[in-house]
């Protein structure tokens, strides 16, 4: 028997509407390297795996979302974060172009691998939808926030480190 399923993580135009989520709670004055702005996607689509974080102790209390978020769980077993990650990086990156292309994000910057959020806003229906979601995951959103502004990306206690979806022992810090 073949059975057809969904997965999200798979998927172009969900990648692209995860980003303009992402893009509201990004900085203007501080760039975000794509590797960063990649692991920050993969637990606003996996919030249930949060608990393997390694993360400060004024933020611990976080651990908590993956629990409430485990309804978000999808339906089967799924492999391993790091090779889940690792082939969402295409989608994830060609939703990143789409996004520069659009001029969402800045396009030199995105050149240098960097995504920083411009002024321009997408169309009043898709912006309603992001903003909707984004509510409705407030606290996820002000977690993935914190991953951003306060996580540096390289380096033994950087987010490479602490979840373990990239390599970071060849890192120059």
């Amino acid at each position: 028997m073949i059975q057809l399923t969904y997965e999200p993580a798979f998927d172009s135009f969900h990648a692209a509407f995860r980003a303009l989520r992402l893009r509201t709670i990004l900085s203007v004055d501080k760039p975000l390297h794509r590797d960063h702005f990649r692991i920050l996607d993969y637990y606003q689509l996996f919030p249930h795996r949060i608990d393997g974080i390694r993360l400060k102790p004024e933020h611990r209390r976080y651990k908590r979302l993956g629990p409430i978020y485990e309804s978000k769980k999808p339906y089967g077993e799924q492999p391993d974060d790091r090779l889940v990650f690792d082939r969402m990086e295409p989608l994830q990156v060609t939703a990143l172009d789409a996004l520069a292309v659009r001029a969402y994000i800045d396009t030199e910057a995105w050149s240098r691998g960097e995504v920083i959020p411009t002024e321009k806003q997408p169309p009043d229906e898709l912006d309603r939808r992001v903003r909707e979601a984004n509510a409705n995951d407030a606290d996820l959103e002000e977690f993935l926030g914190i991953l951003g502004s306060e996580y540096d990306l390289s380096g033994p206690n950087g987010l490479k480190a602490r979840t373990g979806l990239l390599e970071y022992r060849q890192d120059a810090v």
